[in-house]
């Protein structure tokens, strides 16, 4: 048992005052706080659990930066589009209202005018709202270092995977002795998609590490600003064509009576980096800073939660 749960000073409460108002702080609540930090910043077996599961492998290092490189992103985005977001929500509730007094208007007739003449505050001012004008504000200077921190994580990402098509050697030698192997049980065109997605993955990681590679002037070329493109576009159109492929498997693989949560939230991670994939693989793009944001965390958010999910505070 717990000394918060035993202790008859629970109930109780601690004053703070800081040259203001008093306010009252629960001692169950700083009781709970101590034992957080006991079990987390305070204990070796935290930061053992986060050695082990989130920094001991490169993919669960990729795993956690995956998301913060996107989320950063999104936060930036966010701050540099305030003006546009607040103008955008502001033009939906103007467009609603005049939509519930149209509606009004059919219905009561005359009556309805009254909801603008009427002595509720609230309603008078609600209906009397005008048309927003959008405003521009200020640049914001945080978004310039959120904007950095998802740039320099994009770049630790790829020199992270510098090595991964070493790592898929293994595997592609794996399935092709499957796809060799007459007297393999998995059916042939099964064995013939997993080689392929295999290969799929190294070539693009080839690609992506040569586009880091000429981008950071590691190599001259002669024009490392044409080769750094067009290896980075052709590695995110091979890395759609693996997304297609996956994207068909899960539905082929999977008959509708299995299509639970798990199903759909590998199915989800992958629709939703398509928009990624169409936007790098076009030379001028199709998305904002916003909605690759918005993408990316979407696709990464499942892994990052589960990793740090297994984090043991017991």
């Amino acid at each position: 048992m717990s000394i918060a749960a035993i202790s008859p000073l629970t109930s109780q409460l601690v004053e703070v005052s800081k040259g203001g108002p008093r306010r009252t702080v629960p001692l169950s609540l700083l009781l709970s706080l101590n034992q957080l930090l006991k079990k987390s910043i305070f204990s070796r077996k935290f930061y053992q659990e986060i050695n082990d599961k989130v920094l001991a492998k490169s993919s669960t290092v990729d795993t956690n930066l995956y998301f913060i490189c996107y989320f950063t992103l999104l936060v930036s985005a966010i701050l540099n589009n305030k003006s546009h977001i607040k103008h955008f929500l502001q033009t939906q509730k103007y467009n609603l209202i005049q939509v519930v007094k149209k509606v009004l208007q059919n219905t009561l007739g005359e009556r309805a005018s009254d909801l603008t003449n009427t002595n509720n505050k609230f309603v008078n001012k609600l209906f009397s709202t005008p048309k927003p004008v959008y405003t521009e504000g200020k640049p914001s200077k945080l978004a310039v270092h959120f904007k950095a921190i998802s740039s320099y994580l994009a770049d630790i990402r790829i020199f992270n995977r510098l090595t991964e098509s070493i790592k898929y050697m293994p595997w592609i030698i794996d399935e092709y002795r499957a796809y060799a192997d007459p007297s393999n049980p998995v059916p042939k065109f099964t064995r013939f998609v997993n080689l392929l997605q295999s290969l799929n993955c190294l070539a693009l990681e080839l690609l992506e590490n040569a586009g880091w590679i000429t981008d950071h002037n590691w190599v001259g070329t002669g024009d490392n600003a044409w080769w750094c493109t067009e290896t980075y576009i052709w590695c995110s159109r091979i890395w759609g064509a693996y997304l297609v492929i996956e994207i068909l498997e899960l539905v082929r693989r999977n008959p509708v009576a299995k299509w639970d949560s798990n199903w759909k939230i590998a199915m989800f991670k992958q629709l939703i980096q398509v928009p990624l994939v169409l936007h790098w693989s076009l030379y001028d793009g199709c998305l904002t800073p916003f909605w690759v944001g918005v993408c990316g965390c979407g696709a990464s958010w499942w892994g990052f939660k589960d990793m740090w999910s297994s984090i043991d505070l017991s």
